[in-house]
């Protein structure tokens, strides 16, 4: 289900990100980066283990009234050090504008570590991105 919201976010109020680090034994985490124009993160729920279905609640933010959108996705670590590079989401509403999405993710091989990216983009083409694996 996607949510779109007019407002302009910051970090703590979209998604009461914190700079803390945690392991996967932690019950909630955040990931969270800026880039020119853009924002966002993931705080991640119910990571017991490598081999658990965490729960994902995703934010965006547009900040520059540029005529660019931005995208977010999420990366994941699995036992072999590879690294899963999600499908990317989009928000195109523009400067001031962000949205949320709640998703889950698991991965047969293990979700080692999870990390985020956020990326500000001219069509196709990214222009400048930002990644946190806090």
């Amino acid at each position: 289900m996607n949510k779109k919201v007019k407002a302009t976010f910051t970090a703590a109020a979209a998604l009461a990100v914190t700079a803390i680090g945690m392991s996967p034994a932690h019950a909630d985490d955040q990931r969270w980066c800026s880039t020119t124009g853009a924002n966002g993160g993931v705080t991640i729920s119910n990571w017991t283990d490598p081999s658990a279905k965490v729960v994902l609640s995703i934010g965006l933010n547009d900040t520059k009234a540029d005529g660019h959108h931005v995208r977010i996705r999420i990366l994941s670590e699995q036992h072999d050090g590879k690294v899963v590079r999600w499908p990317w989401r989009k928000h195109t509403g523009g400067a001031g504008t962000g949205e949320q999405w709640g998703t889950t993710a698991s991965d047969d091989k293990g979700l080692f570590e999870i990390g985020v990216q956020v990326a500000r983009f001219e069509g196709d083409k990214l222009l400048d991105s930002c990644t946190d694996w806090s």
